[in-house]
């Protein structure tokens, strides 16, 4: 693990392989952890996983405030102090939510954009009672949050005591804002005609984010899709090796 300053902050991330960098960016409260399963893809590719300010073992100090936005530039000075112009964005689940905007308002540092589970603007109902779940939930008891997370992620007993002991680290106001963020955030015009390539991956069971599929393959003119057959929501964790064969054999494609 590498530590870097940002704003008085220590932001901790890892970085391991070589090749074209790809950039991994973590729901609220989860952590870099949530990336454990994408280490392989250090074979082909350099990877940074950071944890976001406040989040797992970078540190929040309550000074500053919490925005997509403040997110968004934490990490194009990430790059800068690693002297990357460019790279690959992973966002999954609400970390696509940053994933977006950095393509939108930075699209210069963005080689291309893989959304896991992504999704524009949180308008479905059961996206919307999600959201709210999760903010009163870490508010109320973040533990038993991170054990009801851990255990929908996987069902390897060593791999759930690691993502909830992560998320035990995580600030819960950082957490309950960065729920709070992504279900405010809306960039469904903005991203229209946007130019770098998408990389798009649904599991089909997840109903609440595949209404969003019709959308961006509406308006992103450079997408491809991926719908894996009988998963949920959690791709990274739950079916891994079919998401880093799709992550390998698209970038080594374009």
């Amino acid at each position: 693990m590498h530590t870097v300053e940002i704003n008085n902050e220590q932001m901790a991330y890892e970085d391991i392989g070589t090749g074209t960098p790809i950039l991994f960016i973590h729901p609220p409260g989860m952590g870099r952890k949530v990336f454990y399963e994408q280490k392989p893809l250090s074979k082909h590719f350099r990877l940074l996983i950071p944890d976001l300010v406040g989040n797992g073992d970078s540190s929040y100090y309550g000074e500053s405030g919490i925005t997509i936005r403040r997110f968004a530039e934490d990490i194009i000075t990430l790059l800068d102090r690693l002297q990357l112009s460019s790279v690959v964005l992973f966002g999954y689940s609400a970390g696509g939510t940053i994933a977006q905007f950095l393509s939108i308002h930075h699209p210069s540092r963005v080689k291309a954009l893989i959304l896991s589970g992504g999704y524009p603007v949180v308008d479905n109902f059961a996206l919307k009672n999600e959201h709210r779940l999760g903010i009163v939930a870490v508010e109320k008891n973040k533990r038993l949050l991170a054990k009801v997370l851990a255990f929908s992620h996987t069902k390897d007993k060593s791999y759930r005591k690691t993502l909830r002991e992560h998320m035990y680290k995580s600030d819960t106001s950082v957490w309950s804002k960065f729920y709070l963020e992504s279900y405010q955030f809306n960039c469904k015009e903005e991203i229209i005609g946007l130019k770098i390539p998408v990389l798009l991956l649904y599991g089909s069971k997840s109903d609440a984010m595949n209404t969003y599929i019709k959308f961006y393959k509406k308006h992103l003119t450079n997408q491809q899709l991926y719908v894996i057959k009988g998963e949920s929501h959690q791709l990274p964790t739950r079916q891994p090796n079919h998401v880093n064969q799709i992550i390998t054999g698209y970038l080594l494609n374009q």
